[in-house]
């Protein structure tokens, strides 16, 4: 009799056991939705409140331009390009956020970005004293055209964020910029720098992939047959690819220049001073070609050295024409080089006199600065062009190493850059 009682007993505990365990789970399942649910509603929020952003931002663009076609003033030219500036970046921003994981919109986040770099260029030269130019202002009423037309669309659209058809939803606005007209001007993503060549291999002849397999042998101390064909690549800059283990390298059919080359291998203690990695660096460029260069920054990462090197000519530093140099601190293996900018950049250039001195620059240069040194350099605008200028290192009130470069033409604050030495190299902002 006791042992059935007790059998009962805990078939009665099991039981409720068995019942909590259910109510358990309900509630944890019930809190697992609640969450879900919550994180869904917050992630509609961001994209709901990104998507008015960007609609906003297209609005202003839109009459931004609008005023910009009748503003006649240096002032009011500069403050309505301050406007279209920062709404292009905020409408990147936003455009950025919107869960459009393909090219839909790529048309339309290339639109957006040129109308900001274009207001760029715009302001740089009215604070130099030019002028609007006619064909600059029909390239303003034709920004606006498109902008009025993806204002349009993206206030009609409703938006469905939780559907996996974002992107067909978004593809009406988009095409109506498959036809966005390229823009020439001086900035960063103007449709003139896809079309760039490389100036240093101008006139040059064209070489054979096995000459091409042999220069990048010589480079990396290696018997041609060591090394293994890969895809070329097409381009403004074509080149012949090699591998060799976990070792890349890059030789233009043109002229037969390594133009890059890395290593991915593991890299142990370090064991070389930083003194002897850029002797090594510098008789790697000599070896390959490039002469002439000076260095300029460094940066350490990974355990190996990275050294930016500049083309100087004439006592004037060419900073467009820059050669990167990686060496490893284990042993001075080099394992990288990046010469695009040198190949795309480096010609036979003759420099004007300058018509700013340097002690007439300097007076250019703020009074809370201190000028230590200065130099002619050369440096690049935003798009292809290049302009001299004095380069004065200077010292901030607050300790800042301050670089100021001075148009040598104009007498403009070409550009600021602040340099901040680390453990790890020099930094430039």
């Amino acid at each position: 009799m006791y042992f059935m009682k007790n059998r009962k007993a805990v078939a009665v505990v099991m039981g409720i056991i068995a019942v909590g365990a259910v109510v358990t789970a309900g509630a944890l399942t019930m809190r697992s939705q609640a969450a879900e649910k919550a994180a869904k509603r917050d992630l509609t929020y961001t994209y709901d409140r990104a998507y008015g952003d960007l609609r906003d931002c297209v609005n202003t663009i839109s009459l931004t331009l609008d005023k910009s076609i009748y503003a006649n003033t240096p002032t009011q030219q500069n403050g309505l390009a301050a406007r279209l500036m920062h709404e292009s970046g905020l409408a990147k921003e936003a455009l950025a956020t919107l869960p459009v994981h393909d090219s839909t919109m790529n048309n339309v986040s290339k639109y957006i970005t040129q109308v900001g770099d274009f207001a760029m260029s715009l302001s740089n030269r009215i604070s130099g004293g030019g002028h609007i130019t006619e064909a600059e202002y029909k390239t303003i009423e034709k920004l606006h055209t498109y902008a009025q037309k993806l204002s349009s669309n993206l206030s009609s659209l409703k938006l469905d964020y939780t559907s996996d058809n974002l992107s067909s939803q978004l593809k009406q606005t988009a095409t109506d910029f498959t036809n966005f007209p390229s823009l020439i001007y001086d900035g960063p993503f103007s449709d003139n720098i896809q079309r760039k060549n490389p100036r240093a291999l101008q006139g040059k002849s064209d070489v054979s992939k096995a000459d091409a397999c042999s220069i990048a042998a010589k480079a990396l101390n290696l018997s041609p047959s060591k090394l293994t064909s890969a895809a070329d690549t097409a381009g403004n800059l074509p080149l012949w690819n090699f591998t060799s283990g976990t070792t890349t390298a890059s030789v233009t059919k043109k002229g037969g220049v390594l133009c890059s080359m890395r290593s991915s291998r593991e890299i142990t203690a370090e064991k070389i001073t930083m003194d002897a990695a850029k002797e090594k660096a510098t008789a790697f460029l000599a070896k390959c070609g490039y002469k002439d260069m000076q260095l300029t920054y460094w940066i350490k990462t990974d355990g190996r050295i990275l050294f930016n090197f500049a083309y100087e000519e004439n006592g004037v530093r060419c900073y467009p024409d820059l050669v990167k140099v990686g060496i490893a601190l284990d042993n001075g293996d080099v394992v990288e080089l990046g010469a695009t900018g040198y190949l795309m950049n480096h010609m036979s250039r003759s420099f004007p006199s300058p018509k700013y001195t340097k002690e007439a620059a300097q007076k250019k240069v703020s009074s809370r600065l201190k000028v230590n040194n200065s130099r002619k350099v050369l440096v690049p605008t935003s798009g292809l062009n290049e302009v001299l200028c004095w380069e004065f290192s200077c010292i901030g009130s607050n300790g800042d190493r301050v670089l100021v470069y001075i148009n040598c033409a104009s007498g403009m604050e070409q550009q600021i850059l602040i340099l901040q030495s680390t453990d790890a190299g020099i930094l430039v902002q």
